[in-house]
């Protein structure tokens, strides 16, 4: 089972690696065309982005995985699927009509002035975006990773390409970034539809309708709050000082996002993958080893991004943006602590307990308003950052503790803790005192040794590690038949 979950996400990963990859390549071309203040625009209109994703798939997606998992309904999988999508085809185009005739105030509220073209253009994108979603939500529920890894990766390609002409080439700022992402998305969502309606029919059901949307509708509230946290950052900081000042705070977190090709491609396995194996006897057992393993490897990647966060931007930017490093560590756990969500509400999803995730939500979402009203005044982007770390991670405890109530699942929380404390002394010396290169490769190859041999001790006498060893020996006699003879 385990084996299949590191398959699935190291094929997911592929197709966000490309696009995480190709975004760092390109950014020493945009950072030479584009100031820190259009960074700022840019990352402002992402805001818009959020908030109406949220406000389209209004937890139809879990609701839609709830039901295409169960083996009761297994027969009317087809209705359920085409239902679903008419019901992203009517929320988007609605969420549409409701940005265009509101953006004229998005535009005021956002940026003090008129840019309505910009918000209208952000709308039509995230409509489009939010159909082609849907497909990839589709392929991963019909374990089709390979096809997901094309679908995605000829989507990004084709943003990746035309945002070179159109900022690069024509010159076009941030319009040509914003247009050049409208023109691909339109493209691959009527791909998408195309692909639904052939496959599983033009069906619409008024009783999946209504199941899927009331399944669904108590994450509406949940994805406002969600949209809420994490979007506090960054009108704060355009609040409290400017567009450049937003601009480097989104340069960071593009740094910081390198993150999300590791959990972004656990989180697109993990779904599918933990809903499939609920009736297995061994489940719980199965939860608790991918929780340490996706939060071992997750703090190798926190590490490692932070440690050497201003190489990466000495590298690819200019020197005008390598105050950006600040930020990259809380970001990058910030990231971390998204994805670990999606561990943390199992329970809740297993035994449909997810009005919680209002309170909760709602809960952080405050938390990080008032964090973030103190701090960023004060200490600006590292505050900002500093706020919505934190708040992800009281949403990640509050959602553990809630879940363990309706499903309780052993976890070893110590070993996670053992790890995590010197890796973030030793980011937090690293940036107080400013080290230089060779020092910080000292440091993480000391930390590396020191986790590697952790983890070895932990699980020596474990029944995994016992069945890797014996794995491992079947292969090298494989290689070397000759070397085994001889020995014996």
């Amino acid at each position: 089972m385990l084996k299949k979950l590191f398959k699935e996400s190291l094929i997911y990963g592929l197709s966000r690696y490309l696009a995480k990859f190709i975004g760092v390549f390109l950014l020493p071309l945009y950072t030479a065309v584009l100031q820190p203040s259009d960074y700022g625009i840019l990352d402002l209109l992402g805001t818009i982005s959020l908030v109406s994703m949220f406000l389209i798939v209004s937890g139809t997606d879990a609701a839609f995985a709830f039901y295409y998992f169960r083996k009761e309904f297994e027969a009317e999988r087809k209705i359920i699927v085409s239902t679903a999508m008419w019901i992203r085809l009517i929320f988007s185009s609605s969420v549409f009509i409701i940005t265009l005739a509101g953006s004229a105030l998005i535009s005021h509220i956002l940026f003090g002035t008129d840019h309505r073209l910009f918000v209208i253009i952000t709308g039509m994108t995230v409509a489009f975006n939010s159909i082609f979603f849907f497909l990839l939500e589709l392929l991963r529920f019909e374990f089709r990773p390979w096809l997901y890894t094309t679908a995605a990766s000829t989507s990004v390609l084709l943003s990746i390409s035309l945002t070179v002409y159109f900022v690069l080439i024509a010159r076009q700022g941030v319009f040509g970034a914003i247009i050049a992402n409208c023109i691909s998305f339109f493209i691959v969502s009527i791909v998408s539809i195309v692909y639904v309606f052939r496959k599983y029919g033009l069906g619409l059901s008024k009783r999946w309708f209504k199941d899927i949307v009331k399944y669904g509708y108590p994450l509406i509230a949940t994805g406002i709050a969600v949209w809420i946290l994490t979007s506090t950052d960054r009108y704060m900081l355009a609040h409290f000082s400017d567009l450049t000042a937003v601009g480097l705070y989104a340069v960071g977190a593009k740094v910081a996002a390198i993150m999300g090709m590791l959990t972004g491609a656990f989180q697109m396995a993990w779904g599918p993958f933990s809903m499939e194996i609920q009736n297995e006897s061994n489940a719980k057992r199965i939860y608790s080893g991918v929780f340490f393993l996706f939060s071992f490897a997750a703090l190798f990647g926190i590490f490692y991004i932070s440690m050497f966060s201003i190489d990466v931007l000495r590298v690819l930017t200019n020197p005008a943006y390598y105050s950006a490093r600040i930020v990259v560590p809380f970001l990058c756990l910030s990231t971390v602590m998204s994805s670990a969500y999606f561990l943390a509400v199992l329970g809740m999803n297993l035994t449909k307990k997810l009005e919680h995730t209002i309170w909760i939500t709602a809960s952080a979402a405050a938390f990080n308003i008032i964090l973030s009203y103190i701090l960023t005044p004060r200490i600006g982007a590292i505050g900002a950052s500093f706020s919505i770390m934190m708040a992800n991670f009281l949403i990640v405890i509050l959602t553990f503790k809630t879940s363990q109530k309706y499903y309780y699942i052993k976890y070893d929380y110590f070993k996670v803790i053992t790890l995590a404390v010197p890796a973030f002394i030793i980011i937090a010396l690293t940036y107080l005192y400013n080290f230089r290169l060779i020092p910080r490769i000292i440091l993480a190859f000391l930390y590396s040794l020191f986790a590697l041999i952790f983890v070895f001790r932990s699980y020596r006498h474990t029944d995994e590690y016992k069945r890797a060893v014996e794995k491992i020996s079947a292969f090298r006699e494989k290689l070397f038949p000759q070397a085994s003879s001889n020995k014996v």
